[in-house]
């Protein structure tokens, strides 16, 4: 039976983390904690971010590769950006080590794969939407999603919901890989925070050292490469490793969104010395 309930001598219960595009102006995000409160009462829940940009896939994703790693080895993490919500978009889970990463399959899953250093599977869990409970066809983040991972944190395996399926199987995006040439790199804007900072598909480290590095587009002009913020002049835009292991566009002291007119989404040509 599905999300039947914890057997006596169950692991002990997991942390749960939590990424959606809810919001915290309606009760969505409220109910789906209350759902996990109700059915996996002493498992910790952390939520990662409620604030993603709605129906931003590709923000979600970067929020969750660059959050899971700092989880317990054996949480489970619930991220729920569903423009698909209703249809028959798969339910997927991403087993990185112990840890557990459950979302639409519609590319959210993508960058972690991409980043996971640990033995890795993939599950499809499609059949949690045959729950027992009511499911409203717009809100499986609370009716699916949340039953699932309650069920999971309390010592649910993936295998008992679904097929193991190929990790390469999973869908992907256009915006998950860089796309790289000799002495250059195409780009996109994953995330922007609070600061400016404009978080890009480039892995920390994936690009060397590059002497000579200058912006193609948006807008044409040398960029330093620096190790910290205070390592370019203030108000001079650079490259560098941020806090997240993904290389960020930069000013200092400045909004490198505003200068370059960068949104989310947008693609960076960067070019180099080859």
């Amino acid at each position: 039976m599905i999300f039947a309930a914890e057997k006596k001598g169950a692991p002990p219960p997991r942390t749960i983390g939590l990424i959606s595009d809810f919001g915290l102006t309606d009760p969505y995000v409220g109910q789906v904690k209350a759902v996990l409160a109700r059915k996996a009462p002493n498992c910790p829940v952390v939520d990662i971010s409620h604030n993603v940009v709605p129906f931003n896939v590709a923000q979600a994703g970067f929020f969750l590769a660059a959050s899971y790693e700092h989880f317990p080895t054996d949480a489970v993490i619930l991220a729920v950006v569903d423009p698909g919500v209703g249809t028959d978009r798969r339910i997927a889970c991403l087993q990185i080590g112990n840890r557990l990463l459950v979302a639409p399959d519609n590319g959210l899953l993508t960058l972690a794969l991409n980043r996971a250093w640990s033995d890795v599977r993939a599950f499809d869990l499609s059949r949690a939407m045959d729950a027992p409970e009511k499911v409203s066809h717009t809100f499986h983040g609370r009716d699916v999603f949340a039953p699932l991972a309650a069920w999971l944190a309390l010592g649910g395996r993936p295998e008992g919901i679904g097929p193991e399926i190929d990790p390469a199987d999973l869908v992907t995006r256009t915006w998950s890989q860089p796309e790289f040439g000799p002495g250059r790199v195409r780009a996109h804007v994953l995330h922007i925070d609070r600061f400016g900072n404009c978080v890009l598909n480039l892995e920390a480290g994936g690009m060397g050292s590059p002497e000579g590095l200058r912006m193609e587009s948006p807008a044409g002009g040398p960029l330093a490469y620096a190790t910290r913020y205070a390592d370019m002049p203030e108000g001079e835009p650079g490259l560098l490793e941020g806090s997240q292991g993904f290389l960020e566009l930069a000013v200092n002291q400045r909004s490198a969104a505003k200068r370059f007119g960068l949104s989310m989404g947008d693609p960076v040509e960067l070019a180099w010395e080859a």
